[in-house]
């Protein structure tokens, strides 16, 4: 079961489940608002999650205009009607347009923003700090750090988090480095402080072992009503049992971020598999094959995804 833990500036206990659920649209790349709705209930009711970072790399909210991205924060704030905290991500890479999608989520109801790196260029401690104080001064919401260090040329340091936590009120980090000395620096940095959450492939069942906050990332959620058993267990398992779960999500993941079509095609894909109306991606990524699809379901069928409690929920 999740470990007990409390933490200094977040209101969250324990070990946490924070996913990013797909934003659906049309063939046409129409904004698909009810199908959106019945993705985040499945999240909440099936799921169970603690929190979720909606318009996310996987929610494509690098896609979503200004109005789209109000009208997202708004169809969030109603489904979850308080039932959890939930991030509406505002990066961009100029400041001021973070401000503006932060005052675009506050007006529709969102309980808080999620806050990257400048995106593409390089940067300094300097300037992240002071990006996050200002963005903080501007919308004082409750904040997911994302560390976005694959769509930058700058990554946050362990030192960087304990920095933005002391000028941001900071909730919550989603860290996407794998390095594992960077991972145990950030944990020992800022771990008592707010949850510092992995999800790569390689990182998320390890973390959890280590005493981070819990996971994030793509793949969990297609587990369905295991997925807290599965996951949270980890501390109970044995070492075989540990390694069969590493396995079957390093499978899942894997197909869902690499080989098989571009992200977020394939998560798209396995919800649609599970019976969850998550929409086709929007330009430039394209919808998987029908060779692509049939090899998502042989490797969701071999990981035990589309077995079981889960296949009843299609």
């Amino acid at each position: 079961m999740p470990m007990e833990k409390t933490y200094s500036q977040s209101p969250f206990t324990g070990q946490i489940h924070c996913p990013a659920p797909v934003t659906p649209f049309s063939p046409e790349g129409e904004l698909l608002l009810d199908d959106f709705a019945q993705v985040l209930r499945y999240h909440l009711d099936v799921v169970q999650v603690d929190t979720m970072l909606i318009a996310g790399c996987n929610g494509e909210g690098y896609a979503l205009d200004d109005d789209e991205l109000g009208q997202v924060a708004a169809t969030a704030a109603r489904i979850v009607a308080g039932r959890i905290p939930f991030y509406v991500h505002v990066t961009r890479t100029p400041t001021r347009e973070c401000i503006r999608r932060a005052e675009i989520a506050a007006q529709n109801g969102a309980y808080g923003i999620a806050l990257g790196q400048p995106q593409i260029y390089d940067s300094s401690p300097e300037v992240v700090r002071d990006r996050f104080a200002e963005v903080a001064r501007a919308v004082p919401l409750p904040m997911m750090v994302y560390n976005l260090s694959h769509l930058s040329h700058y990554g946050f340091s362990p030192e960087d988090m304990r920095a933005l936590c002391d000028v941001a009120p900071v909730e919550v980090i989603k860290d996407v480095p794998t390095d594992f000395d960077h991972i145990k620096r950030t944990l020992v940095e800022v771990g008592d402080r707010v949850p510092v959450l992995y999800g790569h492939k390689d990182t998320l069942v390890p973390a959890l072992l280590l005493g981070g906050g819990g996971f994030v990332g793509t793949g969990p959620e297609t587990f369905g009503r295991d997925c807290r058993r599965l996951f949270f267990g980890v501390h109970e398992m044995s070492p075989q049992e540990r390694m069969d779960l590493h396995c079957r999500y390093g499978m899942v993941s894997d197909a869902l971020m690499w080989s098989v079509g571009l992200p977020p095609a394939g998560i798209k894909a396995a919800m649609k598999m599970i019976g969850v109306p998550a929409g086709e991606p929007r330009e430039h990524v394209k919808p998987l094959t029908r060779e692509e699809w049939n090899r998502l379901q042989s490797i969701l069928i071999e990981a035990g995804v589309l077995e079981g409690d889960l296949a009843k929920i299609a």
